[in-house]
Formats: C-alpha cells, sequence, structure tokens
C-alpha cells in the first residue's frame, strides 16, 4: 500500500521525518538519548547535502525553526554530555561545510549561536571541552566584516559583549594542547577582521589582559622549559622526560609564533602593545638578566631566572621569528646595556619602578654614588668627550706593544673568568670560548639569528660587532659621497624618523637609538681597530671581540661540533674582509693553526679502518658544509642545544671500526669547514666539489700484482683463483663445520675500495671459485695467534658508512647502538703460509693507504688558498718588524 512506501535517503521527506520525531522528544533520558543522538546527525548529513543538491532544504530549516528546537534539547538533556557532544559537532558540520551565505546569515542570526556559545556545559567531560572549542573555532573561520556583526552587542557605537571571544579566551592556557591551539586559531580569526569595533573591543578592559596574561604564561613555560632541560640532563636516558621536554619546545615555539602573528594582524595598537610585554614582562626581565653571572640570581631577577642555555635559545628563537622592528631593535639594545646587579634602581619621587614599567627604566641610569641622586645617561657629544679623554690616557700609559701582542691581549681577557663581564653581549660572548658545545652553539644560534633578522637597525648590529663588512662599506661610500662628519655618521645608519614613532608606544620617550649605541660605541678616531680598511667612525672594539672569539673558536682543540663551525664560517664570512684585503698576522696564524690541525687528524685516520671511505665522505660532506656555510639552518639547530646527548663521546681507548669511523666522520667535517673557510677568506669563494687526484700508476701497479681486479664484487662471483694469488685456508662460521676456502684480495679499477673475499673451489671450473664471503680489506688488522700459530685473526669491520650525523651536537642516530666488530679466523696448512698471508694482507693494507692519500693529496698539501694566507701573513710580518 503507498503509506508503507519506503523514503529515499536523502529526500525532504526524510528531513521532515527527523524533524518531526526531533519535536516528540520532551525529556533527554538513558532510554533516548541514542536516538536523539543519531537525528542529530541525520539531520546535519541532509543539511550538507541539501545545500549542495536542494536549496529546499534549508528552506524548510528556517521555517521550521530546527534551530530552536536544537536548543530546547540542549535543555531537557540535563547537560547529557553526549547529546550536548552531539549537537556540538552537528552544527560544527553544518557551519563549517554549508556554502550559501543565505544559509550562514540564518544560523547566525536570532541568537541562537551566541545562546550556545554561552551555555553552561559540563567541560568536566574532556570530549564535551574538545567540541565546544571546536565548535567556536569553525564559527571564527566564518567571520568577516558582515557575519560578525550576529556575535556582538554594540552601545553607542561600541562593543560592549563579543562571547565568541570572551568565552574562548578563558581556556588559552588549558592543559590540552589541542585546546589551546583552537584558541589560538579563533583569536587571530577575530584580529584579522577588518572592523574597526572589533579592534576596539580586543583592545579594551578586562580582556585587554589577555595579552599580558599570554605573554606571563609564555614567561613561566620558558622557566618550566629550563627546568625539563636540567631534569633531562640528569636522566639523558628517560624517555617520558624526554618527552615532555620535546613537547615544550614544541609548545614555547607555536607560542613564540603565536605572538608574531598577533604583531603582524594589523593592528597597530595590538602590535605596540605586544611588543611592549615581550620586552617588559619577557626579555629584560628574564632572558636578558639570566645572560650574566650573578651572586644571587632569584634576587637580582625577582625570582625568575633561566639558565643561560635557556636563556640565548629563546632569545635565538624569538629574534628568529619576530620581524618588528622596535622589538628586536631593543632586544638587541638590551644586550648592550651595563648589568644592574641585584638592582638598586633609581626612585623618581622616592617611588620605584611599577610592575607596569616600560622600557625606559631597563636602560643604563647613572647613579652618583655620593648622594644616591640620580642622572640621565651622558649626552652624545658628552659620551663622545668621555670615551676620547679614557682612550688618550690609555695611550699615553700604554708601552708600544705589537699586533699579534694586542690581539692575544683581547682573547686573554675574553678568556679571563675573573675579569668581570661589563654586559649581557660580553656574556654572550664569553659563551663562544665554553667547552661545552651546547653554549657555544646556543651563543652562535643568538648572534646568526640577530644578523639574519632584517628588522634589526644596523647601528645595533655595529655596536654588538656583527655588522656585516658589505653594509659597513656601503656606509662607508655613502659617507664619502656626502662627505658626512663625525657627527653625522649615525644618521646613515638609521632609518628616517618616522619608522621609529613605535619607539615611542613602548614608553621609550627620550632615548634614541643614536644616543644610545654612540654611548655604548664611541671612540676616538685614532683608536686602532684589527682588520684593515675601514673609517674609524665605524670600527668598534666589539667588532673586534667578536671576530676573535670566532677565530678562537675556530682553533679550539678539541674541535667545536660541527653546528658550531658551520655557524662560525658563517659569521665570519659576513664579517671577515678577504681576497683583496689583509687580515692581521694573527688571526691568519690562528686559522693556519687550526687547519693544520684538522689537516693532522685527517692524516691519522689514513692509517685507520676507514681509509678508504674518506674521499666519498670528503665530498659528500664538501656539499653539506657548503650549503651550511651560505645558509645556517636555526631552526633545526637551535633545539638541539636543550636535548641531552644520549650517547656519550668516545670511549678512551675504544678502537672499535664504529667509533673510529664517527671519530674519521668528525676529523673530515672539521677539516672540510676549515679548508672551505681558508678559501674563502683568500679567494672570495670556494670550489663547488673538492679537488681530488687520480690515483699514480706506482701503487695501482703494486696493488694489481698482488691482488684481483674486477669490475664488480658480490657473492657468487666467479674469480680466478690463480690470477688472484689464492691463499688456501679453511674457516668455520659454525661450530664443528670447517669449509676449505681461498683467501683473496680484490678492488675496483680506479677506485680506493679494496675487500678481502673467501671463495670456495669450482668443480666444473679447474683454477676459479665462487665468492661466498665479502669484508672490507681497511681495518682488518691481520695477527697471528699467540697459542696457534697456524690460525691468522681478521677484523671485520661494519658493513654500514660512519654515520652522517657524527661530529654534530644534534645527532638524530646517536640513540641507534653501535655495532660490534666481526671476526674471522682462517686455519692455514703451516705457521710459513700463514705468516705469508699475514705480510700479504698487510702489504695491501699499507698500499690502500698510499693510494687513498694520494688521492687526497690536492687537499691535504699546501693549496694555493693556504699559501696566499701565509704569503698575506710573511707581508704582514715584515711590515711590522
Amino acid at each position: 500500500m503507498w503509506f508503507w512506501k519506503t523514503r529515499e535517503r536523502f529526500s525532504l521527506d526524510e528531513l521532515k521525518y527527523l524533524n518531526e520525531q526531533l519535536q516528540r522528544v520532551t525529556v533527554v533520558n538513558d532510554s533516548n538519548k541514542d536516538f536523539v543522538i543519531e537525528t542529530l546527525r541525520s539531520i546535519a548529513e541532509h543539511m550538507i547535502w541539501g545545500d549542495q543538491h536542494d536549496p529546499t532544504f534549508f528552506d524548510y530549516f528556517m521555517e521550521k525553526q530546527v534551530m530552536a528546537h536544537f536548543l530546547r534539547i540542549l535543555n531537557d538533556s540535563n547537560k547529557n554530555s553526549s547529546v550536548a557532544v552531539q549537537l556540538l559537532q552537528t552544527l560544527s558540520i553544518i557551519i563549517g561545510n554549508i556554502r550559501s551565505e543565505h544559509a550562514i546569515y540564518y544560523l547566525f542570526s536570532n541568537e541562537y549561536i551566541n545562546n550556545l556559545i554561552t551555555y553552561p556545559f559540563d567541560f568536566r567531560h574532556e570530549e564535551t571541552l574538545a567540541y565546544y572549542i571546536s565548535f567556536l573555532r569553525t564559527i571564527s573561520i566564518k567571520l568577516d566584516q558582515n557575519t560578525v556583526s550576529f556575535f556582538i552587542k554594540t552601545k553607542n557605537d561600541e562593543v560592549i559583549s563579543f562571547p565568541l571571544y570572551s568565552e574562548a579566551i578563558k581556556f588559552f592556557h588549558h592543559e590540552e594542547s589541542m585546546v589551546r591551539i583552537a584558541v589560538r586559531t579563533l583569536t587571530l580569526n577575530v584580529y584579522n577582521v577588518d572592523d574597526e569595533c572589533i579592534q576596539k573591543f580586543v583592545m579594551s578592559a578586562p580582556v585587554v589582559s589577555y595579552f599580558s596574561d599570554l605573554v606571563t604564561f609564555l614567561r613561566q613555560q620558558s622557566i618550566n622549559l629550563d627546568g625539563l632541560v636540567a631534569e633531562a640532563a640528569r636522566a639523558p636516558q628517560s624517555a617520558p622526560t624526554i618527552g615532555r621536554l620535546e613537547a615544550a619546545i614544541a609548545e614555547i615555539g607555536d607560542l613564540l609564533f603565536y605572538c608574531n602573528d598577533i604583531m603582524c594582524s594589523g593592528i597597530p595598537k595590538l602590535n605596540e602593545l605586544m611588543s611592549k610585554h615581550i620586552a617588559n614582562l619577557l626579555v629584560l626581565p628574564v632572558l636578558i638578566p639570566s645572560l650574566c653571572p650573578v651572586v644571587d640570581t632569584a634576587a637580582a631577577t625577582g625570582g625568575l631566572h633561566v639558565s643561560p642555555l635557556c636563556s640565548m635559545y629563546l632569545l635565538s628563537r624569538l629574534t628568529h621569528i619576530v620581524k618588528r622592528k622596535p622589538l628586536v631593535n631593543y632586544i638587541s639594545a638590551g644586550l648592550l646595556q651595563n648589568p644592574q646587579p641585584a638592582p638598586t634602581v633609581a626612585k623618581e619621587n622616592g617611588v620605584g619602578p611599577s610592575k607596569d614599567s616600560t622600557l625606559s627604566s631597563n636602560l643604563p641610569v647613572i647613579v652618583n654614588q655620593e648622594d644616591g641622586s640620580s642622572r640621565p645617561s651622558p649626552t652624545l657629544k658628552e659620551a663622545r668627550s668621555l670615551r676620547a679623554e679614557d682612550n688618550v690616557k690609555k695611550e699615553e700609559n700604554a708601552s708600544p706593544e705589537s699586533e699579534s701582542w694586542n690581539e692575544k691581549r683581547r682573547l686573554s681577557q675574553l678568556n679571563d673568568c675573573e675579569s668581570p663581564i661589563e654586559s649581557p653581549r660580553e656574556s654572550l660572548l664569553s659563551h663562544l670560548l665554553h667547552n661545552d658545545d651546547k653554549l657555544v652553539l646556543a651563543s652562535l644560534c643568538v648572534l646568526v639569528s640577530l644578523l639574519q633578522n632584517e628588522a634589526l637597525d644596523d647601528m645595533l648590529l655595529d655596536a654588538l660587532g656583527i655588522l656585516p663588512r658589505r653594509k659597513r662599506h656601503k656606509h662607508m661610500l655613502l659617507q664619502a659621497l656626502m662627505g658626512s662628519q663625525s657627527e653625522e655618521e649615525p644618521e646613515l645608519f638609521s632609518d628616517p624618523p618616522e619608522h621609529f614613532d613605535d619607539e615611542v608606544s613602548l614608553g621609550i620617550r627620550n632615548f634614541k637609538i643614536t644616543d644610545f649605541v654612540d654611548f655604548v660605541n664611541v671612540q676616538p678616531k685614532s683608536s686602532p681597530d684589527a682588520g684593515g680598511g675601514d673609517g674609524p667612525g665605524i670600527k668598534t672594539k666589539h667588532r673586534s671581540e667578536v671576530l676573535d672569539a670566532l677565530m678562537q673558536l675556530l682553533c679550539r682543540r678539541p674541535p667545536p661540533c660541527a653546528e658550531a663551525l658551520w655557524h662560525a664560517g658563517w659569521l665570519l664570512r659576513q664579517l671577515l674582509p678577504y681576497h683583496e684585503h689583509k687580515l692581521s698576522i694573527y688571526r691568519l696564524t690562528l686559522l693556519d693553526s687550526a687547519y693544520k690541525a684538522a689537516r693532522d687528524d685527517i692524516i691519522k685516520e689514513l692509517t685507520d679502518c676507514w681509509c678508504d671511505v674518506i674521499p666519498s665522505v670528503v665530498t659528500e660532506e664538501w656539499r653539506v658544509c657548503r650549503k651550511a656555510l651560505e645558509s645556517p639552518s636555526l631552526q633545526r639547530d637551535s633545539s638541539f642545544v636543550l636535548l641531552p646527548r644520549t650517547l656519550d663521546s668516545h670511549a678512551e681507548g675504544d678502537v672499535s671500526s664504529s667509533v673510529v669511523g664517527e671519530r674519521m666522520r668528525a676529523a673530515v667535517k672539521v677539516f672540510v669547514a676549515l679548508h672551505q673557510m681558508q678559501h674563502l677568506l683568500s679567494e672570495g669563494t670556494w670550489p663547488e666539489f673538492p679537488v681530488l687526484a687520480d690515483p699514480k700508476e706506482e701503487p695501482r701497479n703494486l696493488l694489481i700484482r698482488v691482488g684481483l681486479k674486477l669490475s664488480t664484487v658480490s657473492v657468487g662471483t666467479e674469480v680466478d683463483l690463480f690470477e688472484g694469488n689464492a691463499m688456501p685456508c679453511r674457516v668455520a662460521f659454525e661450530r664443528g663445520k670447517e669449509r676449505s676456502v681461498y683467501l683473496l684480495v680484490a678492488h675496483k679499477e680506479r677506485d680506493a675500495a679494496s675487500w678481502l673475499l673467501l671463495a670456495e673451489d669450482t668443480p666444473s671450473r679447474n683454477g676459479h671459485g665462487i665468492v661466498r664471503v665479502i669484508a672490507p680489506l681497511a681495518g682488518s688488522k691481520p695477527r697471528v695467534d699467540d697459542d696457534h700459530p697456524r690460525w691468522l685473526h681478521l677484523r671485520i669491520r661494519s658493513p654500514h658508512w660512519p654515520s652522517a650525523d657524527a661530529g654534530k651536537l644534534g645527532t638524530g642516530g646517536s640513540r641507534v647502538k653501535r655495532l660490534v666488530d666481526g671476526r674471522w679466523t682462517l686455519a692455514f696448512s703451516d705457521e710459513e703460509s700463514c705468516k705469508n698471508a699475514r705480510v700479504s694482507v698487510t702489504e695491501m693494507i699499507e698500499t690502500q693507504s698510499k693510494l687513498v692519500k694520494q688521492v687526497l693529496a690536492p687537499l691535504l698539501d699546501p693549496t694555493p688558498a693556504q699559501k696566499s694566507l701565509e704569503e698575506l701573513a710573511n707581508e704582514s710580518h715584515i711590515s711590522n718588524s
């Protein structure tokens, strides 16, 4: 009969049926909640289908006021969590997938959504909170100038209520990361709405406190991160601890990107407010003071303190992510300020600094020790006069000294632990000379991130001592063309005044970058400066200190990790003059001594078990090093400084092939980095590929006479036993199962690789054998057994190459266990045969080593770049004498 016909799955009749069933529900209880949940889910499916195929679906939805029924069901459910979750999911699906503007306007009208937003859900159920936050985020995606009006209440043309935003920010520091991420997405969607009323609302009380709370939360996360770093250092093998540390690193990275997104949202006042909070709540009271050693850290920072390692990591990430000019400039200015231990801050009218004191309160204030009164820092003219007088007195009292001795004195001052550190910048540099590679790399990451940040003013780069050489020459050229005097030099380094309007908003009303930098960095025209050719107004002691510290880092023994070498090389590439300019003899000597030491390390490896792969490793590392010197990877390298090294450095006396391979790879990294730096400093560039030589005739012929030449080497290959000078013996790879085999050596033509082969007789062809086992020749270390003179022991190294991460701080493969070396024990017919076999293998190993050395000769012999540096050193020595 007609009334028994089935309804189509997606039809208007089916939607009517679902709505009628929903209207009949008066109370939601355990007996019908499953039915209600299924009905809500089906309605969502029909609405999405109707939006794409039949607009009458939504006409019916509006006509029957289904949204009102949804709210009634929610109220009748007695806060049943499963029903609330399904309702939130249903609305999220409908709002997120409907494309009709007309439908969206209806959904957002009549306060339906606002009533849901403010509904008192039971958030003790985690699932309810997750779907609620997802519901709010889905709404925020649809926000624009037209739809935002549905979610606000206004009075006198001002927004007085915005539940979507106000309710969401209550969860910004929730313990669940997905909730926090959803809140950040929602708030950014709100800030990106081009509506003046919304912009005024987010900057009004009480919701404006969200931004200070956000930075305070970031500060607390930073302190927690420091604690996790210390905990991980105590238990480096603890997987849960490492997991929490990695999660904390990711969280802080997300927070910093979020803060930067807020500052880039296009709301000027919000950008200024966030800059102020980051500077006043995080950078100046916590990160900058944590760089400097203090007697009572807790007292000096009000209980807020992190380790220098964590401080440098956070500074590098902050300056790498944030591109807002005023904030970046004042972070840099903070590095230049004089330390104020356990601060006795000068009071104004007897009142100390407030909690919301601005950046200006953190800048240097000269305190009269006699009466306790304070006065502003000297003017630019006064500072120049004071600095000039001080330098003149020093020059009058100084005895004539060589350039080399002066530079050694600067290095000794950097190393002198007892000398007081005058500024956070000097603390930063002092970590470059530390034996802990983590501190070294963290310090380098700060310098690299500052130099790479295009928002940082050139004057501050110069004051920090890291202004690139090309920029210094550009400013010198401008000065020469403009005929500027020393008093006008700062103008060439700064942007037009209108670019610094934001400084006033940060509270720096009586402070100019030019005045501060010149107060820190001013020097008389007669002041000596290492390195040649720059105008006296730009030369700074700071630049010399940076160069000296980087040079001494390159010369450190044992060498620093590979990432530190690459970052230091990149910085030197930016700072040092090269090609047509001359370096000081002392810096040349430092670089040359470091290069020779690295070359000696490579030569030692030529006699060890991985000599045959060194040419290939050099070629591979050449490409990696070249890329790193051209563009350092900060985001990847900086996080490694916080993670513990799960694999200790090579144990004393450990000569296993895995350890030797890691040592060889690390030595190649150091050698390649210093070799490329020598080319760069002498010629201005470096070869794209390493120059390697073809093997000469003599050792190759010797290898041919005693070994077997093969185009391919693999198990199952048939070989000529007579041509290969096969040595008969017996071997047992299983207990009680000896096999008669022949020991041979094989090599590839025009290749340093050679192998030991064990082959069995071929019954079908006399004088031929089938290869059964292959092992590398290098590192086999043949040895006759002391108790059984007919037994020959051969060490078999790992078949895998040393990890590419060897020698790096962030060793991704460091948690992998090292492979144990294998052993062959071959039994010969008599002692003489065993002895002859040992001599033959030993000679072939030595020949292989000579062959590899010939291949590497162009790199190991004095190169044109090194000769050029030696000539410069000799010229400098003659001129000094």
